[in-house]
């Protein structure tokens, strides 16, 4: 894999997983204080430029991948450890997080960055065993969709149907 060199990146490009990821990445302080609206965006271009754009937006595809799980509590343990194995310091993640979704009310969002926002994957074991059903204990069909893998399904419907006009 070969990693894109960046000189400098505009916030509105990036989509709000990979500026929290960004953020994490920078040199921003982990105390939970008010920073300038430039800061914010400084400490995100410094985190991108930092892990590159290639890396960066493979860091957010996973971090999506894990909240959507974890928002439905479909987490596997296997993708939590690789989860704390790439953001080992929670609480700095759920910082840069909260500061990242900040900047896309004030920065906006550029339309290929839109575009991305749904990219999600999962690294490991998912639940639904990449079918995209996730079954329910002691029922025989699918309790849920998965919500990786079927909105994954989704996009690239979209995507053909719009590559079809």
């Amino acid at each position: 894999m070969t990693t894109t060199i960046v000189t400098s990146v505009e916030v509105r490009d990036l989509t709000g997983m990979e500026r929290t990821v960004a953020l994490y990445a920078s040199d921003m302080p982990n105390q939970r204080r008010r920073h300038a609206k430039d800061q914010i965006r400084a400490w995100i271009v410094q985190g991108a430029e930092r892990v590159g754009v290639d890396e960066l937006r493979r860091r957010a595809e996973y971090f999506r991948g894990w909240r959507l799980l974890d928002l439905n509590g479909q987490v596997t343990p296997q993708i939590q450890a690789r989860h704390e194995q790439r953001f080992p310091r929670p609480k700095r993640l759920e910082y840069a997080e909260s500061q990242a979704t900040n900047t896309l009310f004030t920065d906006g969002i550029s339309e290929a960055a839109r575009r991305r926002n749904d990219w999600a994957v999962v690294d490991g074991d998912c639940p639904c065993g990449d079918t995209g059903d996730i079954a329910a204990w002691g029922s025989e069909g699918p309790a849920m969709l998965c919500p990786v893998h079927h909105r994954a399904e989704i996009d690239a419907f979209h995507r053909a149907r719009r590559a079809a006009r």
